[in-house]
């Protein structure tokens, strides 16, 4: 080899060198986003109607947030968690379902966590369910930050409604995949295109952020691939499909987090990976869940209380987190953004974002707790503490357990601590702005 060209090669061999030690710093990121699942459905919250050990290792392992909240929709909830800014501001307040919506989407110009990891040298990747718009006319997903992915399309590229477990409509990088997947399981397509992505990564030792935005366990709830009965959807059935098959369908997340789990094990690289488990709202108001010593709790999913906004959140980093804690500081949706920016070194955007990290938190310190966070559905908004919720009708509400009855607006039980609550939150209201 000549002068010359050791003059070139050498600091490039640096560069690379260089650039695969920075890049083994980086924790890959992993989102596990369920769809339509209270808090009361985990059993490391007191649910005592469903079994999840695989949630329980999470939670053991790691850390269980008590009071994380979402929007009781599923579109703004997704919309919020992308971008790290309330409805009101990111343009999606309604959950999208209807083909009269198909010009109604989350714009591309909004920021996107996705996005800003990508710039830091992170791999992307989402499968699941979208939902912050119609694929079929506005397919702004890799638009938003990701190198691939596997969505579910609600309608088919003729306008048409689709369905989403059995025989699903996938797309994946802009192809349509219904006629190779016909007869399969939609989250087993997902779960092996996610797979293989992680697996990819690491053997190049790329960072990653996985997001696996699953589509269990709403509705439809049809048979899964591990219930007795195999075959896939029966026609006959109503929309929502039978609720005897909630379980079954819960059971099967769990395995497939079993199974993501083994992966991250078999790959060795848990120890670098950080797992987010959340949800995207509460539980069904079809679905009735047991909690504690036998209270039955009524889903709550598109309400503005508890039961339709209070989701899991689990987290867990090896040898970082701290196994089998729990914080009990308040967590929106948009707080991740900003998280994920933190624990991974990336940049935050230049626009504003609400949301707050709770990076330290996660690793023990106190960090900078919020005092409250806020919650919309439409053009219905609120912002809570720990104690009282205040809506943008000016009605103040007291905070109630899960299994009571959403208390009355403006009581008075306690006028001077009312009268405080509402001071504080009416300046949150104030802060935020319209």
């Amino acid at each position: 080899m000549n002068l010359l060209a050791s003059a070139f090669l050498l600091p490039f061999l640096f560069f690379l060198l260089s650039t695969r030690l920075y890049a083994s710093d980086k924790p890959n990121i992993l989102i596990i986003l369920a769809d339509d699942l209270g808090i009361e459905c985990l059993s490391s919250y007191g649910g005592t109607s469903h079994k999840t050990p695989n949630l329980d290792r999470l939670a053991k392992e790691g850390m269980r947030f008590t009071h994380c909240f979402s929007n009781p929709f599923c579109s703004p909830s997704r919309a919020q968690l992308l971008t790290g800014r309330y409805p009101f501001q990111n343009g999606l307040k309604v959950v999208l379902h209807s083909k009269n919506q198909e010009n109604l989407f989350l714009s591309p110009s909004q920021p996107s966590f996705a996005r800003q990891l990508k710039l830091h040298g992170y791999a992307t990747q989402i499968v699941g369910k979208w939902h912050v718009s119609l694929e079929h006319k506005h397919n702004t997903i890799q638009e938003f930050g990701f190198d691939h992915y596997q969505t579910w399309s609600i309608f088919d590229d003729q306008g048409r409604k689709t369905t989403r477990f059995w025989n699903p409509y996938l797309l994946r990088d802009g192809k349509i995949m219904a006629g190779e997947i016909n007869k399969r399981y939609g989250p087993d397509v997902d779960l092996e295109v996610y797979l293989d992505f992680i697996k990819k990564n690491a053997k190049s030792q790329t960072p990653f952020l996985a997001y696996y935005s699953t589509c269990l366990t709403h509705y439809p709830w049809e048979p899964t691939p591990d219930s007795q009965e195999k075959s896939y959807r029966a026609p006959n059935v109503t929309h929502k499909g039978n609720a005897k098959y909630f379980p079954e369908m819960l059971a099967y997340l769990d395995k497939q987090i079993g199974t993501m789990l083994q992966t991250l094990d078999d790959l060795k690289i848990a120890e670098n990976t950080i797992i987010f488990f959340l949800a995207d709202n509460g539980t069904d108001q079809d679905l009735v869940t047991l909690w504690g010593d036998g209270k039955q709790i009524p889903g709550g999913k598109g309400t503005m209380t508890d039961r339709g906004t209070h989701v899991p959140l689990l987290v867990r980093w090896p040898g970082k987190i701290k196994a089998d804690t729990t914080c009990n500081d308040l967590v929106d949706l948009s707080d991740f953004f900003p998280t994920f920016c933190e624990v991974t070194g990336a940049p935050l955007p230049k626009e504003k974002i609400h949301g707050r990290s709770f990076a330290p938190q996660l690793l023990g310190k106190i960090g900078q707790p919020r005092a409250w966070i806020h919650i919309q559905n439409g053009e219905n908004r609120q912002v809570r503490n720990h104690d009282y919720m205040l809506n943008n009708q000016g009605e103040l509400r007291r905070v109630v357990k899960i299994w009571e009855k959403p208390a009355k607006p403006n009581q008075n039980r306690n006028p001077d601590q009312e009268a405080a609550a509402r001071k504080a939150l009416q300046a949150a209201f104030d802060e935020l702005g319209n």
